[in-house]
């Protein structure tokens, strides 16, 4: 991925890693404005703004606004104009340097002892931190903060200080959360069962049953000598879940699903698609977690969902033309044989569940909070207190080393032996009552992530230290904790230098992690947070699908990290030759010769009306209320912005 700095980002980090040393404003400015400005701006022009006048007290609000335009209007190149005498090169830059520099300590100075209001995590934040600090899963650490309350909508960015509330009821949540991300990290005990269950639709009693439709909204399938045939998409969910054919989560963790079938009676692919349910049945299979082309070849197709005890999953089938004289809606009409339908449809063979997928015993989680004890083997466990750990000095000492080691990450910064102390000792009131260890750690380390230095950012005023400038620069690029390598160069007092810092820049933007920022900047500034608040009118529009609305929202996300990672202008955002789709959008967009469910980047024609972010179809859904769409709604600041004009004024009255 290739990036360079543009000269405000790079003044944004300098900024923060602190001002450079005072120099003097006066000497250093007046011989360009003595050389090149006061013919303009002097005594006996018509020009509002009269630098011969002008001081240098920085102090003075007037004379910092004026400073700051006349900064702006050189770092633009817009003064000199173009058809004056320029300015000798070595003066612009001398006082330029200084007047940034000035500028910068003057603005710092004029906002007191605070940089920036005291900010906690948001709901978002604190999911991704979770799974960073504890290595959870982050279909875990992403469930567990919905039990957060919800940021306020202030029509901001949540990660506005100003913006944020702390109530007892988040207080009460987030201890709650704690100590169940913890039960979560910290598993001890004999491993899960993970013998692979296979679902064979070849010799499947109830789908023999129902090739006339016998059962209620599940359809008809056709029987065929290697599976079976499933023609109505919606309907098929109904019939072909997990849960039917006697399949039963046995343990909350990553699974292995394959799906063994091809296209049947299709001269184009057919879609598979797979959906899940949280353990409510059926009728709420409508979280879509993956979508596959198939051809009339058949084909196994894999995935990894994160399943917990209850949920249940079923293949279905999308892009399924129907021929003219016929109707696959026929299918909900019991006593029908599907013998001689000739549309298309989807053959399902077999398909199979492995799992819980893990690497190791205890999980890595454990072993990794767990610094210093000793795992044993499953089968020498059964018999031990405190499951498959042994103890090799007394549980207090182990307890203040796992706080030692996990208390710095926690906080993002060094912690002395007396928080360390703090701690730990919450947790001898449970040793001194015999207690297993786990649970007495466990409550050193809830009281960890229930305290403000983990839930709110911190630093001292003034300049940020290296490890502040660490906490903000990997929760703005990856809305999550530092890592080893940030740690180290903030131990070492190198972040700040500006060529270290943005080194680190690149590589944070380099790291699949910073796919969070662009998901999260999507999210809020064109609300894509809200793609599924409103369902298109399926008589006005239906070809609108799951798949679509998927497809829609990586598209935007998609283009915004290709303007990140190529370092384009701003314009891109408005005129672009260039998109992201797979052949379901494609499709919708009237592009042609694309294949595969894959987003990839596509060339726009020259007369296109794709190019740039308002015609994008997640905008325009967003937009929507189901049957109409507008492409600035009222109150939507940022596409106002994008288009240069103001939003549009309130309703009248």
């Amino acid at each position: 991925m290739r990036h360079s700095l543009t000269p405000l980002f790079t003044a944004t980090l300098l900024l923060l890693a602190g001002d450079a040393p005072a120099q003097t404003l006066e000497a250093d400015v007046a011989p360009l404005v003595e050389a090149s400005c006061v013919r303009c701006h002097g005594e006996r022009t018509i020009t509002p703004l009269n630098l011969s006048r002008l001081g240098y007290d920085l102090e003075d609000h007037d004379t910092f606004k004026a400073w700051e335009k006349v900064f702006d209007r050189l770092q633009k190149g817009e003064m000199p104009p173009a058809t004056a005498p320029q300015a000798d090169a070595a003066l612009v830059d001398t006082a330029m340097g200084t007047l940034g520099h000035a500028l910068t300590r003057a603005n710092l100075a004029a906002r007191g002892e605070s940089r920036t209001p005291l900010r906690r995590l948001t709901r978002l934040e604190y999911a991704y931190t979770l799974q960073d600090l504890l290595g959870i899963d982050e279909a875990v650490a992403s469930e567990l903060s919905l039990a957060l309350p919800a940021e306020a909508d202030s029509g901001n960015f949540d990660t506005m200080a100003s913006s944020q509330r702390m109530s007892p009821l988040h207080v009460q949540a987030y201890l709650d959360v704690a100590e169940q991300a913890l039960d979560s990290a910290i598993v001890l005990g004999p491993p899960p069962p993970m013998e692979p269950f296979v679902l064979d639709y070849v010799n499947s009693r109830r789908l023999a049953g129902n090739s006339k439709g016998q059962y209620l909204g599940g359809g008809a399938v056709k029987h065929l000598e290697d599976g079976f045939a499933t023609f109505a998409g919606s309907a098929s969910t109904f019939l072909l879940h997990t849960r039917a054919e006697g399949y039963a989560v046995p343990y909350p963790g990553r699974y292995r699903v394959t799906v063994d079938a091809y296209a049947y009676q299709a001269d184009t692919p057919v879609t598979l698609t797979m959906y899940q349910a949280k353990g409510f049945g059926p009728l709420s299979l409508d979280n879509l977690i993956g979508a596959f082309d198939m051809e009339s070849s058949p084909r196994t197709v894999e995935l990894i969902p994160f399943l917990r005890p209850g949920d249940i999953l079923s293949p279905s089938v999308t892009d399924a033309q129907e021929p003219p004289d016929d109707s696959a809606g026929r299918y909900f009409q019991p006593d029908l044989n599907v013998r001689d339908y000739k549309g298309e449809g989807l053959a399902l063979r077999t398909m199979t569940i492995e799992g819980p997928l893990v690497e190791t015993w205890p999980p890595r989680s454990t072993r990794n909070l767990l610094a210093g004890v000793t795992f044993l083997d499953p089968e020498d466990a059964l018999s031990m207190a405190d499951g498959e750990i042994e103890l090799t000095r007394d549980p207090y000492s182990h307890i203040v080393d796992i706080v030692a080691a996990f208390a710095p990450r926690a906080f993002r910064r060094p912690v002395d032996a007396a928080e360390v102390t703090a701690y730990a000792d919450l947790a001898r009131p449970l040793l001194e009552t015999g207690r297993p260890f786990a649970d007495a750690v466990t409550v050193s380390l809830r009281a960890i992530l229930s305290a403000p230095p983990f839930l709110f950012h911190g630093g001292d005023a003034g300049k940020l230290d290296d490890f502040s400038l660490a906490t903000r620069l990997s929760y703005f690029l990856w809305r999550s904790m530092p890592d080893a390598e940030l740690f180290e160069l903030a131990e070492q007092g190198r972040l700040a230098d500006p060529k270290v810092l943005a080194a680190q820049v690149d590589r944070l933007l380099d790291s699949p992690k910073s796919e969070r920022f662009v998901r999260d900047f999507a999210g809020q500034a064109y609300r894509l947070y809200e793609l599924n608040a409103t369902a298109p009118d399926g008589a006005l529009y239906p070809e609108y699908d799951d798949q679509l609305g998927q497809a829609m929202a990586q598209e935007t996300e998609l283009f915004l990290t290709e303007i990140i990672s190529e370092n384009l202008g701003a314009s891109a955002l408005i005129d672009a030759d260039f998109t992201f789709v797979n052949r379901r959008l494609a499709e919708h967009y009237g592009i042609e010769g694309i294949e595969g469910q894959k987003m990839r980047k596509v060339a726009l024609a020259a007369d296109s009306p794709r190019g740039g972010l308002l015609a994008q179809a997640s905008i325009h859904k967003i937009t929507a209320n189901g049957t109409t769409t507008s492409p600035i709604p009222r109150g939507n600041f940022v596409l106002a912005s994008l288009l240069g004009k103001p939003a549009p004024p309130p309703p009248a009255g």
